[in-house]
């Protein structure tokens, strides 16, 4: 039977678009982990009081072994985009882990991969210092890779592997204390929408829900005072997130520094004195008859026409010059 909010975290939901360079974008992200066992074994410090082991399914058990990361958390991230990149940092809480509190910090780059095709790849590194204020201090890093999305893909999946190295002392161990080394690979699967009804009001937004399956392998270390431990090899886990990212872009894009088109300056208008009616000017080289409206047209072997017959005028000159 699954147990809700183990002891891991095997998700780092991010928005899955491609940020310009200089675009931002803020997360706010909430996980849950799901596993077949609330934690990875059982310890006990010494042999000598009872009231380290309790009954459990027909046998006496130790005290539980945990990593310390919240296996429920909320955080807030920012990303900036880069050329061919983004980084950014992030921060968060959460309970789990055999503490009822836990909080975390991290950075984190992605590079992208043929970012001139259709469907480029985000691939990078996500690393965490993870503090347990019951149990302990670990990094956890996720290196991953994953296809990207648009509003045409909204789908993306990816590849993961998983690195986590912790030091732990509870003090309900009494002196016991022990180091883990936790990796693992898996799978991302996610849908990313760019509709929401933040877009009403202009704001640039998408909503992720993705899931991410792993299988890890834990081994522990540097054992004082511990008389037995008993922890799972193999530790199979399963994380379901949702996110809300905002976009410091607007939804329509648009050149702010572009000129606007230079008006269009109606030409001069002259005005008849007596009826105050604009009159309107021909376009250069014609003339009308003032009695029909008719144009005349000038020839340009300039040949003259008389305004009441509409007949040539010749110039007297070149009569007396002309032979016949």
């Amino acid at each position: 039977m699954f147990i809700l909010s183990g002891c891991y975290n095997n998700s780092h939901i991010r928005t899955s678009k491609i940020l310009e360079e200089g675009e931002k974008a803020t997360s706010f992200n909430g996980s849950l982990n799901i596993a077949p066992e609330g934690n990875l074994g059982y310890i006990s410090p010494s042999e000598n009081y009872s009231y380290n082991y309790y009954w459990n399914n027909g046998s006496y058990q130790g005290l539980s072994v945990n990593t310390g990361l919240a296996g429920l958390r909320g955080e807030m991230s920012i990303l900036k985009g880069y050329k061919n990149s983004e980084a950014g940092l992030s921060g968060g809480v959460g309970v789990g882990g055999g503490s009822p509190f836990a909080w975390h910090v991290g950075l984190e780059y992605k590079k992208y991969i043929n970012s001139k095709n259709r469907r480029p790849f985000k691939a990078g590194i996500n690393i965490e210092l993870n503090k347990n204020v019951e149990i302990g201090t670990a990094i956890h890093s996720i290196q991953s890779i994953k296809t990207t999305t648009s509003k045409k893909n909204p789908f993306y999946g990816g590849l993961h592997s998983i690195f986590t190295y912790g030091s732990q002392e509870p003090e309900r161990y009494q002196g016991a204390s022990y180091n883990f080394l936790m990796k693992g690979v898996g799978i991302t699967l996610g849908i990313e929408n760019f509709s929401s009804i933040f877009s009403l009001f202009g704001m640039n937004t998408s909503t992720t829900l993705q899931i991410d399956a792993s299988l890890l392998s834990s081994k522990f270390l540097n054992l004082k005072g511990v008389y037995d431990i008993s922890v799972a090899e193999k530790y199979p886990t399963i994380s379901a997130s949702l996110g809300f990212n905002f976009f410091n872009t607007s939804l329509k894009k648009g050149n702010q520094l572009t000129p606007l088109p230079r008006p269009k300056i109606n030409p001069v208008l002259e005005f008849d004195p007596e009826s105050g009616d604009p009159i309107k000017k021909p376009p250069s080289g014609l003339e009308f008859n003032p009695e029909t409206g008719i144009p005349i047209k000038k020839k340009s072997s300039g040949v003259e026409f008389d305004p009441e017959t509409g007949e040539p005028v010749f110039d007297k000159n070149q009569n007396k010059n002309r032979r016949y």
